[in-house]
């Protein structure tokens, strides 16, 4: 069952999380390895497993309980709140001294977080600190690389609730670096022996063709395009008109002017397809 908070953020989530979308960004992980680290395939289907394991058990949950749980409501009656809480008593400390000014700091907070900062807050937290630790030790296990990527998708996911005030929804370039791009990369990446370049320009560009193409406005045709120059520059010229292809049912649907809501869940189905697409073309 989705924590109350979760449902409030669920009419502006960037990508909603029902539905094939759950499986963007392990498909994202899987296609970047079938591009251009085949090897995880062919004679390492453990460390893809692992890998895939993280995505689901670590970074989606990670991502989702810091990005969309309402941050601001609870932590905008912070500015003003008055109420104490019992504390033990501090031996040795006298009224008016900095100890004294932190044990009363430290009584408003403890009333803050009873009150008000428990119920909305709290599932999340745990939730956060569990699922970074499950994905530290799955990084372990796979290497420097994936746990340098999991540190950089808590990073981001940080920033993220920060550029959007915690307001529990963040922009869908957000969510397409840290649940596309990423994973893309990591499987691109991971022990693979040649040079990331190519990888981590192909991250970017997956990141903007999907993140732009959710965008329910006039954006949504810049990102099929930018797959598209992807592919030219490469010599795919011939799956140009595929990715186009896919692309087209979507814009189809802006003519109606949808909802943001009703939009992504439109074009779930072939953002996924993009995406295998792009790792065969590539």
């Amino acid at each position: 069952m989705e924590h109350p908070q979760e449902q409030l953020a669920d009419t502006n989530l960037a990508i909603p999380y029902q539905g094939g979308w759950t499986l963007l960004p392990l498909l994202a992980a899987a296609g970047g390895a079938w591009a251009f680290n085949q090897e995880l395939w062919a004679d390492n289907l453990t460390t893809l497993g692992v890998m895939l394991a993280l995505i689901a058990g670590s970074w989606q949950p990670l991502w989702r309980a810091l990005t969309r749980t309402d941050w601001a409501s609870p932590l905008a009656r912070w500015t003003d709140w008055s109420a104490e809480a019992p504390m033990l008593h501090w031996p040795y400390v006298q009224p008016g001294t900095p100890g004294d000014h932190l044990r009363h700091r430290l009584s408003l907070a403890k009333a803050w977080w009873r009150d008000v900062g428990r119920l909305p807050l709290a599932h999340a937290i745990q939730r956060a600190v569990g699922t970074l630790l499950v994905g530290i030790l799955l990084s372990l296990a796979l290497g420097r690389m994936s746990l340098l990527l999991t540190l950089i998708v808590l990073a981001l996911a940080e920033l993220a609730t920060l550029w959007h005030e915690g307001r529990g929804a963040v922009g869908a370039l957000w969510t397409g670096i840290t649940m596309v791009a990423i994973p893309w990369f990591l499987g691109a990446s991971l022990d693979a022996p040649g040079s990331i370049v190519l990888p981590a320009i192909s991250s970017v560009a997956l990141a903007l063709m999907i993140g732009l193409y959710i965008q329910p406005n006039g954006w949504a045709l810049v990102g099929p395009l930018i797959g598209a120059a992807l592919l030219l520059w490469r010599g795919n010229a011939s799956a140009v008109g595929w990715l186009l292809l896919l692309a087209i049912p979507g814009l189809m649907v802006l003519t109606a002017r949808p909802s943001r809501k009703v939009y992504r869940r439109a074009v779930g189905t072939f953002v996924l397809a993009m995406v295998v697409l792009m790792a065969w073309a590539l």
